[in-house]
C-alpha cells in the first residue's frame, strides 16, 4: 500500500521527520545547557557573588568587603575570592610564548569547588600568604598541550609574565572554573596592593561560596544583604546604597540564555503539535478513503485482527522510516546550532546528542501515527458491512462528526502557524534593529589583536611607549595597512570604568560619583576606527608624561555634562588608573563622535573619557589596524612584528572587528533564524495539512459536483466552493491564532531590540502570507473540481 501511494507516504514519513529533528536537536541543546548538573560534588550549593546598587548596576567585589564577608556570614561552608586575568606563558623547552587564562583565587576555592587534583596538591596556608613563594596550579587541558602529560611537570618552573613559578598539582579536566581557567595563582599573595586594600575600588574579583547543608538560596540572600547593610552604614562613603547579589553557579553561567532557549522549546513544540495534527489528518483521511477497502476484506472473512495488523505495520513502518531520517536530520541541526551558538559559554560547545529526548520525541510522533492510523481499522470493525460495500468509495458520505474533527485540525495548524509567523516577524525584526545600531566607527576592514605586556618587563611608561612606537612604526610600514591605533579598554574587548567630576563642583562621595568608560589611546586611534572628531583636536607629540594632563570626551558625555556650553578647555577631574594618582585635574581638548563600547544587552552605554597613553600607562593593549589585507595574512604578519620586538611577548585573540561585533547579537542572531525556520516549517506543514484536507473532500464531493454541473452550475461557482471552504477554516484558525500571537508577543516583549510586540505591520505581513499559503493550497483541489465531467462522476453513483 505504501508502495501504491507514494506521495501519502512521502509527506507522511517527511512530516514526522520534521517534527522528530527538530524537536530532539532543540531539547538536547536546553538539557545540555540548562539542565545537565554541573560536574562538581553539590554543585547545586555553590554561588557565585558579586555587589550591586541597583537592577542592571551589578559589579565586581572590593577585596575588604570580601573580608567582612567571611568574617560576619553564618550560611557558607566556604566563602572564596577570585580574580580573572591572562598572562604570558614562556620558558618551556620547544614552544613559542603563548597567552593562557589565569585566576589568583583563595586556596578554600578549591574547597567550594570540592575536587582534588588528579596529580600533586593545592595551595598550602604558607603558600596564601603576602610574601609566599610562587607557585601555581594548572589545569589538565593545559598539561595535555604544554606538557604531554609529563607526571615530571610537579616542581618544574614556568615562567608567567616574566616571572617564575613552580607547578605544584594539576587538576582534573572538568575543573576550568572560573571561565576556562588554566592556571590558578594565590590571590593572597597580592592582597597587599594598595589599590586592592580601597573599599572604593572593584578590581573585577568575584566570590565564589558554598551554602551549608540545609541552607536554602534565599536564606543566604537574606543574610548577606544585612552584612551589606551593616556595611552601608559602618562605610557610608564607599558602600553607600551597595548590596549583595547571591546567584546559583548554573544560573551565572547561563541564566541569560534561559529565555532564549524557553522560547525556542516553545516553538518547536508547536512544530511538533502541528506535525502530530498533520499527520492525524492524513491518516483520517486516507482511511475514511479505504473504508470500502476494509468492508470488502470484512466480507470475505478477514477478521477485526487481521485488519489491525494490516494497518499496524503500514503504520510502523512509516513511523521507524521517519524516525530514522528524523535522527539524521537531528544530529545536521545539532551541529548546525552549535556553529550558531554563543562562543563564550563552554557548555553550548559540550552537547552530546540525548537519546532519552530523541526516544520520547519518537514516542509522541509515532504514538500519533500509529493511532491515527489504527483508527480507521477500529471504524471498519464496528461498521455495517452491507451499507459499506452498497456504498461509492467517491461517493460515499463521512459523518459529521469525523469532517468536524478533521476541520478542527487544520484550524489548530493555522492557529499555531499564525503564532510562530508573528514571532518569527518579531525576532526577525528586533535582529534588524540590533544589525543597523550605530556603532560610532566602521568594524568592516578593521583588524583587532590584543597584547599583554608583563608588569615586571614593562614597569613604567616609558618601555610601554617604546614598545607601542616600535609597533606602530612597523606595522604601518606593512602592504595594504591605511592606519594603525592602539587602546587599552577598547570597544567591544573588555572595559574600564572610572569616577569623574567637573571642576568647580564639590567632589562626590564613592557611592555618588558618576561613571564613564575610560579608554587610554595612541596612534591614529580614531582615524583608524574611522570615528570623526567634532571639536578641538586629537592627542599630540606635546601631551607627555610630564605635561598639563588632557582628555578627550565623547558626544554623550559633552551633551549630558556640557550642555549648551563650549566643553573645550573646560576641565575635568578623572582617575585615569595611575598608580597613587587618583582623580587629576584634566583639560578636555577634544569631543569626538559617541562609540558603542560594549554589547546591547550588557550594559547601559556610558559617557566616555579618552586619555593619551603617554600620560596614563597600560601594559594591556589591544591593537587596531585598518587595511586592504586578509585577516589571515595580517595576523601572521602582525605576530612576525611583535615577536621581532619582545621574542618573549606572544600576540593573542587576532580577529577582524567586524566578527567582534557579530558576536555580540550572537544569541539573537540564532533566535531568530531558528524561529524563522520553525515557521517555515510550520507554514509548510499547515499548506500541506489544509491540500490534504480540500483535496480529500473535493474527492468525496465529486458526485455532488457532478450534479451541481449538470443542473448548469459554471466551473467559477465550482472553484468558489472549494476555496470557499479553505478560506473559512483560515478564517476561524486566523481568529485563534491572533489570540495565541497577543500573548506569545508579550512573552517576547524582553528578548526584543527596539521593537513592540504589537507590530500591525508585521501582522499584516502574516496575514498576507497565509492567505497566499491558503490561496495555494486551496486552488489545486478547486481547479481539478472545476473541471470534473458530470457524466463520469454521476456514472460512479
Amino acid at each position: 500500500m505504501l508502495r501504491k501511494q507514494p506521495g501519502f507516504s512521502a509527506i507522511a514519513i517527511l512530516t514526522l521527520a520534521l517534527g522528530i529533528g527538530a524537536n530532539s536537536a532543540i531539547f538536547s541543546i536546553v538539557n545540555a545547557v540548562l539542565l545537565r548538573p554541573l560536574p562538581y560534588p553539590d554543585a547545586n550549593r555553590i554561588m557565585v557573588l558579586n555587589e550591586s546598587s541597583g537592577p542592571g548596576q551589578d559589579y565586581s567585589v572590593a577585596l575588604p568587603d570580601y573580608f567582612d564577608w567571611q568574617n560576619d556570614n553564618t550560611v557558607f561552608e566556604h566563602l572564596a575570592a577570585t580574580h580573572k586575568e591572562s598572562r604570558n606563558l614562556s620558558g618551556i623547552p620547544g614552544r613559542d610564548p603563548e597567552r593562557v587564562s589565569c585566576a589568583s583565587v583563595t586556596r578554600n576555592f578549591f574547597s567550594v569547588v570540592g575536587v582534588s587534583p588528579e596529580i600533586g596538591r593545592i595551595f598550602s596556608e604558607d603558600e596564601d600568604k603576602v610574601g609566599a613563594p610562587p607557585v601555581v596550579v594548572i589545569s589538565d587541558r593545559l598539561w595535555q598541550h604544554a606538557f604531554n602529560r609529563d607526571p615530571t611537570v610537579l616542581g618544574r618552573s614556568i615562567t608567567l609574565h616574566d616571572q617564575n613559578f613552580d607547578v605544584i598539582g594539576v587538576m582534573p579536566p572538568q575543573v576550568t572554573s572560573p571561565q576556562d581557567t588554566d592556571v590558578w595563582l594565590s590571590m593572597m599573595r597580592r592582597s597587599n596592593n594598595p589599590a586592592w586594600m580601597d573599599r572604593s575600588h572593584h578590581p573585577a574579583i568575584f566570590v565564589w561560596g558554598k551554602l551549608k547543608p540545609g541552607v536554602t538560596v534565599a536564606q543566604a540572600r537574606t543574610e548577606m544583604k544585612a552584612i551589606a547593610a551593616r556595611l552601608e552604614k559602618t562605610y557610608p562613603d564607599t558602600n553607600g546604597q551597595e548590596t549583595v547579589v547571591v546567584t546559583p553557579l548554573l544560573e551565572n553561567l547561563v541564566g541569560k540564555y534561559r529565555t532564549n532557549l524557553g522560547l525556542l522549546v516553545g516553538a518547536v513544540a508547536l512544530v511538533l503539535l502541528i506535525a502530530c495534527a498533520n499527520l492525524a489528518n492524513l491518516f483520517a483521511a486516507r482511511g475514511a478513503a479505504r473504508a470500502r477497502e476494509f468492508a470488502i476484506h470484512a466480507a470475505v472473512g478477514a477478521t477485526r485482527g487481521q485488519i489491525i495488523k494490516k494497518l499496524f505495520i503500514e503504520s510502523f513502518l512509516i513511523a521507524l522510516l521517519g524516525g530514522v531520517l528524523g535522527f539524521f536530520l537531528a544530529v545536521w541541526v545539532r551541529d548546525g546550532l552549535i556553529a550558531l551558538s554563543p562562543g563564550d559559554v563552554s557548555r553550548f560547545q559540550q552537547v552530546s546528542f540525548d537519546f532519552r529526548v530523541l526516544g520520547f520525541t519518537f514516542f509522541v510522533a509515532s504514538f500519533t501515527t500509529v493511532l491515527f492510523g489504527l483508527w480507521p481499522a477500529w471504524q471498519a470493525s464496528h461498521a455495517d458491512v452491507q451499507l459499506a460495500l452498497k456504498a461509492g468509495s467517491a461517493g460515499s458520505g463521512d459523518p459529521p462528526s469525523a469532517k468536524r474533527a478533521r476541520d478542527w485540525l487544520v484550524i489548530s495548524e493555522i492557529a499555531l502557524t499564525l503564532t510562530l509567523l508573528v514571532a518569527a516577524g518579531l525576532v526577525l525584526k528586533s535582529f534588524s534593529k540590533m544589525q543597523a545600531l550605530q556603532l560610532g566607527y566602521e568594524p568592516r576592514n578593521l583588524f583587532s589583536a590584543r597584547v599583554e605586556l608583563p608588569w615586571k618587563t614593562y614597569s613604567s611608561r616609558e618601555k610601554v611607549g617604546t614598545f607601542t612606537k616600535a609597533l606602530l612604526d612597523k606595522v604601518s610600514t606593512l602592504p595594504g595597512v591605511q592606519s594603525v591605533g592602539i587602546g587599552s579598554n577598547s570597544p567591544l574587548m573588555g572595559g574600564w570604568q572610572t569616577g569623574f567630576w567637573r571642576e568647580g563642583a564639590a567632589r562626590p562621595t564613592p557611592a555618588q560619583m558618576p561613571s564613564s568608560d575610560l579608554e587610554v589611546v595612541t596612534g591614529d586611534y580614531f582615524s583608524t576606527f574611522k570615528t570623526p572628531l567634532l571639536r578641538g583636536r586629537i592627542f599630540n607629540d606635546r601631551d607627555t608624561k610630564d605635561s598639563p594632563r588632557v582628555v578627550i570626551i565623547d558626544q554623550a558625555m559633552a551633551e549630558q555634562y556640557f550642555p549648551d556650553e563650549d566643553p573645550i578647555g573646560k576641565r575635568l577631574f578623572v582617575d585615569a588608573g595611575n598608580d597613587e594618582e587618583g582623580n587629576v585635574p584634566s583639560e578636555i581638548v577634544g569631543v569626538v563622535a559617541r562609540m558603542r563600547f560594549h554589547a546591547v544587552d550588557e550594559m547601559a552605554p556610558l559617557p566616555v573619557v579618552y586619555c593619551s597613553m603617554a600620560q596614563a600607562q597600560r601594559t594591556s593593549l589591544g591593537l587596531f589596524v585598518r587595511s586592504s589585507m586578509g585577516a589571515a595574512s595580517l595576523s601572521k604578519s602582525i605576530r612576525d612584528v611583535v615577536a621581532s620586538i619582545d621574542p618573549n611577548q606572544p600576540m593573542f585573540d587576532p580577529r577582524p572587528m567586524i566578527e567582534r561585533v557579530q558576536e555580540t547579537w550572537g544569541t539573537h542572531r540564532l533566535l531568530s533564524f531558528l524561529f524563522s525556520i520553525f515557521a517555515a516549517l510550520a507554514l509548510l506543514l499547515a499548506t500541506i495539512g489544509l491540500y490534504g484536507l480540500l483535496a480529500y473532500t473535493t474527492l468525496k464531493r465529486v458526485p455532488e459536483i457532478g450534479i451541481r454541473l449538470a443542473l448548469g452550475a459554471r466551473p467559477a461557482q465550482i472553484r468558489a466552493l472549494i476555496l470557499s471552504h479553505g478560506m473559512q477554516l483560515l478564517l476561524i484558525g486566523s481568529m485563534i491564532g491572533l489570540i495565541a500571537a497577543f500573548a506569545l508577543s508579550r512573552a517576547l516583549q524582553s528578548v526584543l531590540f527596539e521593537v513592540k510586540g504589537i507590530d500591525p505591520r508585521i501582522y499584516l505581513g502574516v496575514g498576507l502570507i497565509l492567505f497566499g499559503a491558503t490561496l495555494v493550497a486551496a486552488w489545486i483541489p478547486a481547479r481539478r473540481a472545476s473541471h470534473v465531467d458530470p457524466i463520469v462522476a454521476l456514472r460512479t453513483e
